[in-house]
């Protein structure tokens, strides 16, 4: 199936940071960076940028209280989703049991403020 050319104001654009507002900025900033792995690019009290491949993720202290959504979760791409998910859970992380899908094996687990983290496994290329 085809993909048709995007002729809109974005469609050359490329997704640079996910900011994710937190009510406990310190618990949010050690999950991501210790539990999860990845590194703070920038950081000051209330903001941490970490490095999450091609893309950051900005966490910044919550100024007002923000409603939560479940219509949405950002999902990493990643090589190995059974060592992927084991490691997790070697680190207190409960992870969703991995589903077979067309376009690879996906599961999820959630943030300690409950945002939804999706981690995929493409199908591997025959040679």
């Amino acid at each position: 199936m085809a993909r048709a050319k995007a002729t809109g104001p974005l469609a050359g654009a490329n997704l640079e940071t996910v900011f994710l507002w937190a009510r406990d900025f310190d618990r949010m900033k050690s999950f991501y960076r210790d539990t999860l792995g990845l590194s703070v690019e920038y950081e000051n009290p209330h903001f941490a940028a970490l490095h999450a491949g091609r893309c950051s993720i900005a966490l910044h202290l919550e100024r007002e209280a923000h409603t939560r959504s479940d219509s949405w979760h950002m999902e990493f791409l990643v090589e190995d989703i059974e060592g992927v998910v084991a490691e997790l859970a070697t680190r207190g992380v409960c992870v969703e049991p991995i589903r077979e899908e067309r376009f690879g094996r996906i599961t999820t687990f959630r943030d300690p403020e409950g945002n939804v983290i999706g981690l995929e496994e493409p199908p591997k290329r025959k040679r």
